[in-house]
């Protein structure tokens, strides 16, 4: 159902919007790295933000969770967070769609332009809303969270780009794709045991006790989430620019921040390396797990518990997220310098990140239903 919903808002056009002109338009990677998160590459339907207002609310309230102690953790409630996540998410709505209304293309109309753009802006904020909505209730009665709607704006990407080429003109950009979403499925697959000694189990299960991590802490998160942050300097320099149009250094780095040019592609490889590292300590959390285990009596086999743990997961995790950073974005950095170079065409250098994101998603989503299907099985017995 709210699928069938999602689908019908991407072909629902804006207010006064002129399709036609964005046909003519030429695909770039910049509009497919937007439309991984957004709800259509060109950005003129309902559901035009998409999914970005939702994730991006949701990770600054991950942050600021994370810099809480304790006692304020304690004490605040389910409900106070998803109201201010909301509060988050319909700010980041407004600024995304005022953004986004500079660069819609109205057919001729007897209202004026800045009238278009406020019915467009709200029209937007309104899509964003149900959006949010839709994936709020998902993730108590559904399965995935907001991880269905972006697989469908990238599948629907997907398909549709595929259509466009033979099969010489998108091989390399394919062998590249098969080969990250390889690495993904084996580094979810895989898991880095760390030994913990248990004062309480004392007997043939001892052994068995450990700390796991995965080659790639995070999974995929990072390439979903740089998108989002990708857009966010570029949002930035575009408010600048309508205070100052003719400022010739802000109109210089908006012309260099985006996928088609070198020094917007080293902006967003950077990007996910600094984003992989920063939510898997954010969400691992490796200072409370040696918290943890020094309060249990527990350490890890051969080191003392305490601040040698604390560093020892710190540096174990970091060297984690060097190792997974470097495989992202070597790959991902092949595809796009071959895009710049003029080898293969520029909406096909984000092949390897569909890949990653549609191999680091399905294996979650297989875990998920895989373990409802195992309730099902016994509630027989319930």
């Amino acid at each position: 159902m709210i699928l069938a919903v999602y689908m019908a808002g991407r072909n629902l056009l804006l207010y006064g919007v002129d399709s036609a002109a964005y046909q003519l338009e030429e695909l770039n990677s910049q509009n497919i790295v937007n439309s991984m998160i957004s709800g259509d590459r060109y950005q003129y339907t309902l559901f035009a933000l998409g999914i970005m207002p939702y994730i991006t609310a949701n990770l600054i309230m991950w942050v600021f969770t994370a810099l809480q102690g304790d006692e304020a953790k304690a004490r605040s409630s389910p409900y106070r967070t998803q109201r201010i996540t909301f509060a988050i998410m319909l700010l980041l709505a407004v600024c995304f769609a005022v953004s986004r209304t500079e660069g819609l293309i109205f057919k001729e109309s007897g209202l004026p332009l800045d009238v278009l753009r406020a019915i467009a802006a709200v029209e937007m904020i309104a899509g964003a809303v149900i959006v949010y909505h839709m994936a709020t209730s998902n993730k108590k009665h559904g399965i995935g969270a907001q991880m269905p709607i972006i697989l469908v704006n990238i599948l629907d990407n997907l398909i549709s780009t595929v259509r466009k080429y033979t099969w010489e003109e998108f091989s390399r950009p394919l062998v590249l794709c098969s080969v990250m979403a390889v690495v993904i499925l084996i580094m979810e697959i895989r898991i880095i045991r760390i030994p913990v000694q248990r004062v309480s189990i004392h007997n043939e299960f001892a052994d068995k006790s450990f700390i796991a991590f995965k080659p790639n802490p995070i999974g995929v998160m990072p390439v979903m989430f740089a998108a989002a942050f990708f857009m966010l300097p570029q949002l930035f320099i575009r408010l600048l620019l309508r205070m100052d149009e003719n400022n010739r250094t802000l109109q210089n780095i908006s012309g260099r921040l985006n996928l088609n040019d070198g020094v917007g592609v080293a902006v967003y490889l950077g990007i996910i390396v600094i984003l992989n590292i920063l939510f898997s300590f954010i969400m691992l959390m490796p200072g409370e797990m040696a918290k943890q285990l020094q309060k249990g009596g527990d350490s890890i086999v051969g080191i003392y518990a305490g601040k040698k743990t604390k560093r020892y997961l710190r540096m174990k995790l970091l060297k984690l997220c060097i190792f997974s950073s470097c495989i992202l974005c070597l790959i991902m950095g092949i595809s796009l310098r071959l895009s710049l170079m003029g080898v293969i065409s520029s909406d096909l250098a984000l092949f390897p990140a569909t890949g990653s994101i549609l191999a680091g998603i399905g294996c979650p989503l297989y875990r998920e239903v895989k373990s409802y299907r195992k309730f099902d099985s016994y509630t027989f017995f319930i």
